[in-house]
């Protein structure tokens, strides 16, 4: 089995139980008094700390777990962590505390006084552990999130809960994809190899979780996290407008005009950069070095080039997330200077390559929800905007929906949909087609459209793909080792072969094909980009008859 598919299973078996319509056991009660009774365990077991007390709660629990038909599975699942620590306290205790000897292993030397006070710790753990697995498991995680709120905990702390429990199942699946990875490398086929594996493994879980965490923190900040802050700081960049947000209003077309983006003012550029430069370390080269971009308000600039030549950390520049070493950025005409970096995120939004540093609410409407709130919108108008975008993005059945057991064309859409929901004039994309299948690839690229065309929003997007570009771009603009390199209308960006190839790109498939054949179509007939094109291109076309081998047409 590998370990994608366990962490799958374990996603699904925990909801597919808690839908089961189990009503016996603890599955009917509140989940408030649940919440209260294993407070008032653990804080027994804490205060009181006797074996015979401990033992009569695991009692006590081993009893509502059979009650409640918890799978054994399930159950032993939330002994797995805790089980490596109870061990090493146990040994701990057994080994260091006591003056009566038990027994010896080589050099090791068990004492009486100690195994007592390990074996009390380990019951202690074993009887908190299976309180908390009986109440998690037969409680949906929404009612425990709303008994949290109900006992007036901080919502910054119930909020650091909710993101937990989404992160723990995202972090077992990199770990179980890891695991597998190591056995088919044959990491895992002798007792050594496995402990060195998983070792190596558990650090990379680690340090994936810091780097994690500092995108999530960017993430936030994109949607307005800081803007309590920026706002005592003074200045703003471009305040969205309130106005008709309270009522859900669409035409029959399915036109929400509570998503408008808040205008640009004048003649200003939605975004200009001026001579930007960026370094990640101080003294190295430049990874955007004296960039400047200017896009107009409507536009739809495709930004392609080789990885690693700055694209993603452009994006992060315009959105405020980093701060350049020199040069400007200027947002509807605004300099984007330090007091107003938090205040980005009114004017432009940021789409995340993975969805899952994007997407952190627990569900989907809350994830949605996050933005506008920032912005300091009433209910009503949160509510109106949230379900259009919901609407127009194509997941309002996933509403009510968790996040961790969504598809990555999903939570892609969710994450542009919390993006739709600001209604931020300026949306950067980075590699919005990464790891979707064509269909889903379809279904996003629909909405772009649909935005630019019909809203008006104007879009950033970095990609590699040529066939994207084509498709959407309105300009295409090559980067090279942090600099534009070229700059123009699609058909001119995507028909230069020579230009791609030295960017390390390649043109749209229908270009290449009918470059190779050194098409000459009608007069004045551009090399299509498109299938669309190239249907029109090859409407009228008739190949020339080509005549018959001599002799081919009599018959033996």
């Amino acid at each position: 089995m590998s370990g994608q598919s366990y962490s799958y299973r374990l996603d699904r078996m925990i909801e597919d139980y808690q839908n089961a319509g189990i009503q016996d056991g603890w599955h009917h009660w509140d989940a408030r008094l649940k919440l209260f009774l294993l407070v008032v365990a653990i804080g027994l077991n804490l205060v009181v700390a006797q074996v015979w007390l401990s033992l009569s709660l695991l009692v006590v629990s081993v009893f509502f777990i059979v009650r409640s038909k918890i799978p054994f599975r399930l159950f032993t699942i939330f002994f797995l962590a805790p089980a490596w620590a109870t061990l090493l306290v146990f040994a701990g205790f057994s080994i260091g505390f006591g003056m009566q000897p038990l027994l010896s292993i080589g050099p090791l030397t068990l004492y009486r006084e100690g195994v007592g006070l390990g074996a009390s710790a380990a019951l202690r753990v074993a009887s908190e552990m299976s309180w908390i697995a009986t109440v998690m498991l037969t409680t949906p995680f929404p009612r425990l999130l709303e008994a949290l709120h109900f006992y007036r905990l901080p919502p910054e702390l119930v909020n650091a809960v909710g993101m937990a429990y989404r992160y723990a199942f995202l972090l077992a699946d990199e770990c179980y994809r890891m695991i597998a990875a190591s056995r088919v490398r044959g990491g895992l086929n002798s007792f050594y190899g496995k402990i060195e594996s998983l070792a190596m493994i558990v650090a990379q879980v680690i340090i994936r979780s810091y780097d994690r965490a500092a995108r999530l923190q960017q993430a936030m900040m994109t949607r307005g996290a800081d803007s309590s802050e920026a706002a005592r700081a003074g200045g703003s960049i471009a305040s969205v407008h309130d106005e008709g947000t309270g009522k859900l209003r669409s035409s029959p077309s399915g036109h929400y005009d509570c998503l408008m983006p808040s205008t640009v003012s004048g003649s200003a550029a939605v975004l200009e950069s001026r001579n930007l430069c960026f370094a990640y370390k101080r003294d190295a080269a430049h990874e955007i070095d004296n960039l400047t971009l200017s896009v107009a308000c409507g536009e739809v600039v495709v930004l392609c080039g080789p990885n690693g030549c700055g694209k993603s950390t452009f994006l992060k520049l315009v959105a405020g997330v980093l701060k350049p070493l020199s040069g400007e950025v200027r947002l509807a005409g605004t300099p984007l200077d330090r007091g107003r970096r938090n205040e980005a995120f009114r004017h432009v939004g940021l789409l995340f390559q993975d969805p899952n540093d994007q997407v952190f609410c627990t569900h989907v409407r809350e994830d949605v929800t996050y933005g506008p709130r920032n912005l300091g919108l009433d209910d009503q108008s949160v509510d109106g905007v949230v379900t259009a975008a919901m609407a127009l993005a194509e997941i309002s059945h996933l509403a009510e929906r968790s996040v961790h057991q969504l598809s990555f064309g999903e939570m892609k859409r969710i994450g542009l949909a919390g993006l739709i929901a600001m209604r931020q004039p300026l949306m950067l994309l980075d590699e919005p087609s990464a790891y979707l299948d064509p269909a889903a690839t379809t279904q996003l690229l629909h909405i772009i459209k649909r935005l630019n065309a019909e809203y008006g929003y104007t879009f950033i997007v970095v990609t590699h793909d040529m066939e994207l570009a084509a498709e959407i771009a309105t300009r295409v603009a090559v980067m090279q080792s942090g600099k534009i390199i070229a700059d123009g209308r699609p058909r001119d960006i995507l028909t230069d072969l020579e230009l791609l190839a030295s960017a390390r790109l390649e043109a749209p498939m229908l270009t290449k094909v009918f470059s190779d054949l050194n098409w000459t179509g009608a007069e004045g007939a551009d090399i299509p980009l498109t299938l669309a094109e190239a249907k029109s291109l090859l409407g009228g076309w008739k190949p020339a008859r080509i005549p018959p081998v001599w002799g081919s047409s009599r018959s033996s």
